[in-house]
C-alpha cells in the first residue's frame, strides 16, 4: 500500500497568504515569508537585537546589535546595526569595528537567525562606495558614525546609514540628536533622511549648508513627526 504524505498549510506572517509548507522544513520560525516577492514586515525590532544574522547564501556575518527608527515605518522600516564576526569583517568591511547598516527591506526571513537578501558581497560593495556632494567625494565607510552639524555647528546627529535601489543610494541616514528630538516632539531613536546636496565639506565633523530650523521645516513638509 502506498504511503501517505501530507502537506501542511499555515499562513504568512507578513501577509497572511496562505502557503503550503513541505513536511520537510522546521515550523519553528517567529515570521516566515510566503514567497519571495512578499515583502517582510518586522513589528518588533527590539527583539532581532543579539540575533545571528546570515547572508543570501546562509554564510554567517555576525549578529544585530542595535535598531533605530526611520523616517517611513513602510519603507525603508527600520534599521538596524550588525557587529560583524571577524572574518567578515576583515575580508569585506576593511577591518572597521563600525556597525554595518541594513534596513527592513534587506530582512528575507526572522527565526532563530535572520537571514538576508543581500550577499555579504553585495553589503561590501555599498560600504566601499563613494559618497558624492557638489564637486567633491567622500568614502562610505568613513562617514559611517561622523558626527553632523549645522552651518551654525550646532549639533544635528550622526551619520549612520544609507538606502539603496539597485546598488544606487537614495537617502543617507542621519540619527537626529536626543536633544533635538525632545525640543522638536519627535521620537527618539530616530533617523531621518540627509540629502548630499545639504553637505559642504567633511573632516572630523560632516558640515551642512542648513540651519537646524531648516532642517526641521524640510523634514516637517516630508514626513511626520
Amino acid at each position: 500500500m502506498p504511503k501517505k504524505t501530507f502537506q501542511i498549510y499555515i499562513n504568512c506572517n507578513n501577509c497572511y497568504n496562505i502557503f503550503e509548507k513541505p513536511l520537510n522544513q522546521s515550523i519553528r520560525f517567529s515570521y516566515k515569508k510566503c514567497e519571495e516577492r512578499c515583502e517582510m514586515k518586522v513589528n518588533n525590532p527590539h527583539e532581532l537585537i543579539g540575533k545571528e544574522i546570515c547572508d543570501a547564501k546562509g554564510n554567517t556575518i555576525g549578529t544585530i546589535d542595535k535598531w533605530w527608527n526611520s523616517w517611513n515605518q513602510e519603507y525603508p522600516g527600520y534599521f538596524f546595526g550588525i557587529k560583524t564576526n571577524d572574518n567578515i569583517r576583515d575580508t569585506w568591511f576593511r577591518g572597521t569595528t563600525k556597525l554595518i547598516p541594513i534596513y527592513s527591506d534587506y530582512i528575507q526571513d526572522v527565526g532563530e537567525r535572520i537571514t538576508l537578501s543581500k550577499t555579504t558581497e553585495e553589503l561590501g560593495r555599498f560600504w566601499n562606495k563613494t559618497v558624492h556632494f557638489g564637486p567633491k567625494t567622500w568614502p562610505m565607510d568613513d562617514l559611517i558614525e561622523k558626527p553632523v552639524y549645522d552651518r551654525n555647528h550646532s549639533r544635528v546627529g550622526t551619520f549612520y546609514a544609507w538606502v539603496e535601489n539597485d546598488g544606487t543610494f537614495k537617502n543617507y541616514g542621519c540619527f537626529v540628536d536626543p536633544y533635538l528630538c525632545d525640543i522638536w516632539k519627535m521620537s527618539f531613536n530616530t533617523m531621518m533622511p540627509m540629502p548630499t546636496e545639504y553637505i559642504t565639506d567633511v573632516k572630523d565633523t560632516v558640515t551642512l549648508n542648513k540651519t537646524l530650523d531648516e532642517l526641521r521645516e524640510h523634514w516637517k513638509q516630508h514626513f511626520t513627526f
